[in-house]
C-alpha cells in the first residue's frame, strides 16, 4: 500500500519535472495532466477493488463456506516440552506425546492466531478502501472536468 503511494508520488514528480520536455516535443501539459489523472484514478480504483475482494473473501469464508478456512494440516500439534540436553547428541530428538491439556492449549492458541490474522486482513482491506476511495473520487472528478 505504501509502495503504491510512493510510486504515485514518483510518477507525479516525474510528470511535473518533465513537462517542459514534453512541451517541446508537441505534447502540452494538459495532455500529461489528463494522463496523470486517469492513471491515478485507475490505480486507486484497482486498490479499492482489491480491498473489496479481500472483504468479500473473508465474508464468504465466515458465513457461506465455513470449512474453507479450516487448516486440516494442523491436526497433530507439537508439544513444546522438550528440554535441551547439556551434551550434544547425534540422535534425532523424539517428539514427546502431548497430553490432552497441552493439545487443548495449542488448539486455543492456534484459534487465537487465526482470529488475529482475520482481523489484520480485515483492517488492511478496510484501510485500502478508505484511503483509495477519496483519492479515486478526487482524481476522477478532476479528470472528468478536463474533458
Amino acid at each position: 500500500m505504501i509502495a503504491g503511494i510512493i510510486i504515485l508520488a514518483i510518477i507525479a514528480l516525474v510528470i511535473l519535472l518533465t513537462g517542459s520536455i514534453f512541451a517541446s516535443k508537441g505534447l502540452n501539459v494538459q495532455h500529461i495532466k489528463k494522463i496523470y489523472l486517469y492513471l491515478v484514478s485507475v490505480i486507486a480504483l484497482v486498490i479499492m477493488v482489491v480491498g473489496g475482494i479481500i472483504l468479500l473473501n473473508m465474508a464468504l469464508k465466515t458465513w457461506v463456506f465455513t470449512k474453507a478456512d479450516n487448516n486440516f494440516y494442523l491436526d497433530t500439534y507439537r508439544c513444546s516440552t522438550v528440554t535441551p540436553t547439556a551434551e550434544p547428541t547425534t540422535e534425532k530428538p523424539v517428539n514427546p506425546t502431548c497430553t490432552a491439556e497441552q493439545e487443548e492449549k495449542q488448539r486455543k492458541e492456534h484459534e487465537e492466531q487465526r482470529t488475529a490474522n482475520k482481523q489484520n486482513d480485515a483492517a488492511q482491506a478496510i484501510a485500502m478502501i478508505l484511503v483509495a476511495s477519496p483519492v479515486w473520487y478526487f482524481h476522477w472528478r478532476l479528470a472528468r472536468k478536463e474533458v
